[in-house]
Order: C-alpha cells, then structure tokens, then sequence
C-alpha cells in the first residue's frame, strides 16, 4: 500500500471518528517520514480532541516548520493555544492565517473568540463583523457577536443578533437564554420571561434560565414564580456555585414578607461565597427591617472590606440609623444623632468626583422613609440628604433641555410620576382626583408609572391620561420618555418611598416640578419647587417645615370619593373582640406609634374598665410587633394592669377586612404625631367617633383637618391629657359618644367631591407654567 492510500485510511478513520485506529496510521506514516506534514497536522488535531494540549501545541508547531503559510494548519494552531489559554499567542497563529487568507471566514470568527477572551472587545466586534460579511449563515458568529454587544450594554444590537442566530438555529438554547438576558437589561422583563420560557421548553434542565427567569419575574412583581424559579435552578444546579440565586431568592422572598426565609437563603449564599457583597447587603436591609439594627451594621462592615469604596454600602449604613420601631423616647434622639453624623460622613465621602458619580446609581435604593416616623422637623436633615442626592444625580446625568412656557391658549402639560398608579393610598389620595377632575380644554395629563405591579385601577389611571407610560423602565428611558412630552410641569404625589420615583425627582425634567403629601416629608431636594399641601392641615408656620416652597390648596387640598369598600357579614368574635366591651379601634402602622404615648391606651384602660385597643401587626416580620407589644406590657404594667386583658393585635387585614374590623369598634384612637389619613376617611364613613390630638407638623393633623372640614370639632385635642380625658368620655358618655356619631354621618359629605381645591389647583399649574408664580430660590 502506497503512503498516499495509508493517509487517506487514517483521515477517513479520523473522520469517522475512530482515533485509535487513525493514530495507529499517523503514527506509523511518521516512523518513515518523520517531517511528513498532514501526519503531523493532523496527528496534533487528534491529540487536541484527546485533551492532550501540549503534545498537539508540539506536533502542529512541527508541521507548520515544514509548511509556514498552512492555513489549516495554523487555523488549528490558534485553537489548541486557545485551550491551554495561551490567548496571545492563538492570535498571533490567527492574524498569521488572515495575512495568507484575508477572505478566511472562520479565521476572523475564531480570531474575534480570542479578542473577546482578552476583553478587546470593540476588536471582537469588527472580526466577527468581518466573519459574517464572508459568511453570514455562520450562526455561531451572531450569537457570540450578540454576547459581545450585551456586554458593551448595546441590547438592542445584541437582541438582533441573537434573532439572526436563532433564524439560523431555531433550538439554540443558549440563544434564548441570553437573549432574555438583554431584554431583562432593557427592563423588558415580559419578553424576557418569554424568551427564558422558550429556552426552557428546549431544555427543562437548564439552571441558568431558570435563574434568569426568575429575576425578571421579581422585577414583574410575581414574587411567588419567581421564587419557584429560583428553586428550581437551584434544585438543578449541583455541584455549581448557587450564592447568586440564593440571594436573588432571598430578595424575592422579602417582596412576599418572608424576612426569616429569607435571612436563611442570604445565610445560605455566604456559606458558599463569604464575600457575595449583594447578600451581605441584602442580608444586612432585611436585619434593620427586623429591628436588629447592630447585626445589620455588621453585616454592612462585613462588606465593606470586601469592597471598601462601595459608596452604595455607606448609604445603607447611614439608612439603618433611622429604626423601624423604638423601645423609648431616648432612643429616638440617640439614633437620630447617629443618622445626622453618618449623613455628615456620607456628604465628605461624596466630595470626591468619581464616588458621587457612584453614588448616583444608588440614589433611591434605600432612603430615610423611617425618618419622619420620629415626630421632628426634619428639614435640616433632608435639606443636607436632598442636596446630596441631586448633585450625585447631576453627576450621573446631563442637564436636559426644558420646555418653553405654553403660549395662549395652549393645555398646559402636567405629568405624574408615580408607582402608585394602581389600588393604594396615593392613587385613592390624591392621583385619581387630578386626573379625573383636572379641566381637559386647559390641561393635556401624562402619567409615568415607575413599577411593574398593574390592576384595574392601573387601567383607569391609563384611561384618564393623553399618554400613560407602563414601567418599569431603566433611568435612561424614563428621562427620554418625559423629556419627549416637553413638559410644563411635573408632580411626584409622594417622594421618599418608590425608587424610581426618588431618582427621578432628583433631577430636572421640567420647568416646574412640585412634591406632595402621599408621604407627608420634605424631600430637601431642590430640584423640586413648590410642595402642594392642605390648607386645613398645615401649622401657621408650615412653610418652615420645607425646603419647597409650600402651596396650600383650600380645604384637604384633594378631590376624592366615598370607599366603595363594604363590610363583611363578621362580628367582634371574628376579630377577637369582647362583644361587651367598649372597643378602641388603633389601627395605624405600629411605626406611627411613637413610645412617649404609650401610657394613653394604659391610662384609658385604668379609667373605662372594660375595653379594648385593636391593634394590626406589622406584615414584614414580627419583631417590630413584639417589640410594640413589650411596650404596651410595659405602659400597662406601671398601672398595675395586665396588657393582654385589653389589647387585641390583628392579623394583617386585606382592605375589606380593614373596613370591616374598624366598623365593629366604637371608637378610633388616631395615632398621635403622624395621625392616620386613608384610614380616617373610612372610619367616618362608619361615623366613628375619632380622638385626635394636633401635632407641630402636617402629618400629624390629618384628622383634625377633616374633622374640622366636617364641622366635628368635640374630639380634636392639642395635650395627652385632653387625648385621654377625651377618649374616657366617648367611652363612658353613651348619650354623647351617639351624638357625635350622629353628626359625624350627617356631615361626612362634606369631605367628598370638593371642586375648591381642583380650582386652585388650575390656578396655580397655570400661573407656574406660564413664570406666574414665584419658584423656591428665585
């Protein structure tokens, strides 16, 4: 058999995949020709698919002496460098194949592998470029071009990509997956869980794509799914670091109030990965919202030496000062002095360039929402938090051009950022009054919905606007999707509690922008000019409180409608009350009870005998529902009483239920310092008789106002001990606590349908936009 017919048995033999026997040849050709080249060549390409790296490196090196310019040859070369990670030198074998074939299309696809490798990635991007300009059915080369593009953060190209990949390969599921990954960048998360679907219809076992998905289900709000998601790749996932799906999981487990679970799958992460930064974090958010405020800075600490210049972790650390609950007075100013010194340390931190820069991506990702909960005048401190939080902003982003006032008898065009635009306080007060009763001949109404979670009230929102943006979108696109409105002016019914909603407000998006009471706060944000308040419920000195400059509109200063909520068929037994006893009805967030006023409900108790005070839990978790109840053990005990004989701590109520249990009582104890709002309104419908007492700031005389508004002024009290005098005389005056009701009933319409206040409204957005009004700082 002549040396041509043995070459040609062992390449059939290699082709077919049967190496042994074509080693066998190879090996017996290089016995007598020792330089002969395809031996070589190819005897180096079978100990490379053997994974016998540096003896292929040695036999095709060997070949490609006695055939320099052997594209094939130096083709294979580049790929066995490649697998031993010896990058430069595959290169330099590929650019020396491209120098012999420029028109070599699998030696710019393989070349742009190796530049992607060695993160040259614009260089990546032009030689797969150069690929598929040769050959653009090379499905491979659109997909990894596509992962090149995602990770320069050009989604929208690599999106395209991956759809020309998968034209080419329907079941490319790694395609799928990664296209889902770049709609998720896109804040397209409903697309991304298609594409994640997809990915797993052709692959169920795929632990990636189960993650994925469940990221973009938690961005979703589907908290639940996205969980089952998170343990399925987990479930999937032996023998693969998991720390990242468990902090994902972790976080989705918050979203549905799970905080002890949660703990656990953070505490899960870091046995894997002591360093994982994010759950450290989210470890340490979840502790300050138990109470367990030192652990949280530990946790916090921890990360910081993983990464001492994460500006983001001195923000939380300077957040959790401010407690969800306080055991007594003196540890409001203990913690409130902490706050103000870790405020003072964060602002020097921020003076360097790069970390305010930095600090701009954080902006809303955890703000001080426990602040006003302490009953102070906060300006001081937001003016310095709200100062901050705009210059990292204006940092970040650049100025945006500002539309001119509107000419007459041009709409003036009001926008509404907000995410509450679906069934929640802020949309029933004051959201859906402004649009629904905002003049349309003088008005066009945009409303920008900053999150994901939709209902019906969502969709009439949407009905009401001349154009309705659903998010959630990425910053970027919430700033071209309202600079393209060219607004007038912009309102945020609250700023301290939405993220995007905080980010935005941070920056100037229209000529004029206004805050208002849906989180009844200072913003300290001068980006923000004018905050619309109630006329009835501000203090003479209510200008002083804020940084904006304050506009009271006349009466509650909001347009609103009867709860179309009705009780159900329960009674006292249902909710743990004594059908004989005199029931107070304490239905306020426990953070609103502030621990100087606990000894009301016991001096109450001591002196009515028999009652009760209705209290519901806190949802998030149940240490702060203890730590309320030791208070309330406490406050009793010092009046020999026992706590449990009189308080009843609910479950948490859905808002029917809501309805229902504070109907069943016969009065409602409003809380003291941040009185209740929402809640207010629907216990007058009831025509309960409310016990308010004025506080020093707004928020604290909610229900006076509306009491006043109504002409029931009998229970409003300005001291504790007319609180208390106040709230034994309903119980104890059957005869008067009935007339009150009485009056209560009759009158309640007053606080609906209250054209006055849309009316100043008009005025006023009209002289703003059109320069009438003067702006705070001119």
């Amino acid at each position: 058999m002549n040396l041509a017919e043995v070459v040609r048995q062992a390449v059939d033999l290699h082709r077919q995949g049967r190496l042994a026997e074509a080693e066998q040849r190879y090996t017996a050709i290089l016995r007598d020709k020792p330089n002969h080249f395809d031996a070589l060549h190819l005897l180096g390409v079978l100990r490379h698919q053997r994974g016998e790296h540096a003896e292929a490196v040695r036999l095709i090196s060997a070949a490609l002496v006695i055939k320099p310019n052997a594209v094939e040859a130096l083709l294979n070369h580049g790929a066995v460098l490649a697998a031993q990670e010896r990058s430069r030198e595959a290169l330099a074998s590929y650019d020396r194949a491209l120098a012999i074939s420029p028109a070599n299309a699998d030696a710019h696809y393989n070349r742009a592998n190796i530049l992607h490798v060695l993160e040259r990635r614009e260089d990546a991007l032009a030689s797969y470029d150069k690929a598929l300009a040769l050959n653009d059915g090379h499905g491979d080369a659109h997909y990894n071009r596509g992962n090149v593009l995602q990770e320069l953060k050009r989604h929208d190209a690599a999106i395209a990509s991956y759809d020309r990949a998968l034209a080419l390969r329907p079941e490319h599921v790694d395609a799928f997956n990664n296209r889902g990954n770049a709609l998720r960048a896109l804040d397209r998360h409903p697309e991304a869980v298609a594409s994640y679907d997809r990915a797993l219809e052709l692959d169920p076992c795929y632990p990636n794509a189960h993650s994925n998905r469940g990221f973009s289900l938690q961005a979703l709000g589907r908290h639940a799914e996205a969980v089952a998601s998170y343990d399925r790749a987990l479930a999937l996932g032996s023998g693969r670091p998991h720390a990242d799906e468990l902090d994902d999981r972790g976080t989705a487990l918050i979203a549905l109030n799970r905080p002890e679970e949660a703990l656990e799958s953070y505490d899960r992460a870091l046995e894997l990965d002591p360093d994982h930064v994010s759950a450290l974090y989210n470890r340490a958010i979840t502790l300050h919202m138990m109470n367990r405020r030192d652990e949280a800075a530990d946790s916090l600490h921890r990360a910081l030496k993983v990464k001492p210049d994460e500006i983001k972790l001195e923000l939380a650390l300077c957040m959790i000062q401010l407690s969800v609950l306080y055991a007594d007075e003196a540890e409001i100013d203990q913690r409130r002095a902490a706050y103000g010194g870790s405020l003072d340390g964060l602002c020097a931190a921020a003076e360097d360039r790069q970390r305010l820069i930095d600090l701009g991506q954080c902006v809303g990702s955890i703000q001080p929402f426990f602040l006003p909960y302490q009953g102070r005048n906060d300006r001081e401190l937001q003016a310095r938090y709200g100062s901050l939080m705009c210059q990292a902003m204006a940092a970040r982003f650049p100025a945006l051009p500002m539309a001119p006032p509107p000419q007459p008898g041009e709409p003036v065009r009001v926008g509404i950022v907000s995410g509450y635009f679906r069934t929640h306080s802020n949309w029933k007060i004051p959201i859906k009054g402004w649009l629904g009763q905002l003049d349309r001949q003088r008005f066009r109404l945009f409303g920008y919905h900053t999150a994901s979670q939709q209902d019906a009230d969502t969709a009439a929102a949407a009905a009401l606007c001349d154009r309705f943006v659903q998010g959630p979108l990425a910053i970027e696109q919430w700033r071209q999707e309202i600079s393209s409105d060219a607004l007038h002016v912009l309102i945020y019914p609250e700023v301290g509690m939405d993220p995007a909603a905080a980010q935005l407000a941070a920056q100037r998006l229209a000529p004029v922008q206004c805050n208002s009471w849906g989180h009844p706060e200072t913003s300290g944000y001068p980006t923000l000019d004018y905050y619309l308040s109630s006329d009835l419920m501000e203090p003479a000195d209510g200008a002083e409180h804020y940084t904006e400059r304050l506009v009271r509109l006349p009466n509650l200063s909001v347009y609103c409608e009867p709860s179309d909520l009705s009780s159900l068929p329960f009674d006292r037994e249902d909710f743990g009350m004594r059908p004989d006893a005199t029931v107070f009805w304490c239905g306020q967030s426990l953070y609103k009870y502030l621990p100087q006023y606990d000894q009301v409900f016991a001096r109450i108790a001591s002196q009515v005998g028999n009652c009760q005070f209705v209290f519901v839990e806190f949802q998030k978790n149940k240490q702060i529902t203890e730590l309320f109840g030791r208070r309330l053990r406490d406050a009793f005990a010092t009046h020999g009483l026992l706590a449990g004989d009189y308080c009843v701590v609910l479950q948490r109520l859905d808002p029917q239920q809501f309805v229902t249990a504070s109907g069943l009582c016969d009065i409602c104890l409003d809380s003291i310092g941040w009185s209740g709002c929402n809640s207010t309104f629907d216990s007058l419908r009831h025509g309960l008789p409310i016990v308010t007492m004025t506080a020093a700031l707004m928020r604290g005389r909610h229900s006076a106002a509306m009491l006043e508004r109504i002409g029931v002024n009998d229970t409003v009290t300005t001291t504790v001990d007319d609180y208390v005098a106040t709230a034994v005389r309903l119980a104890t005056q059957g005869a008067w606590r009935a007339a009150v009701k009485q009056k209560i009933l009759a009158n309640v319409h007053r606080l609906y349908h209250d054209r006055a206040c849309i009316a100043a409204l008009e005025t006023f957005l009209i002289r703003a936009a059109r320069g009438g009004c003067r702006r705070h700082g001119d």
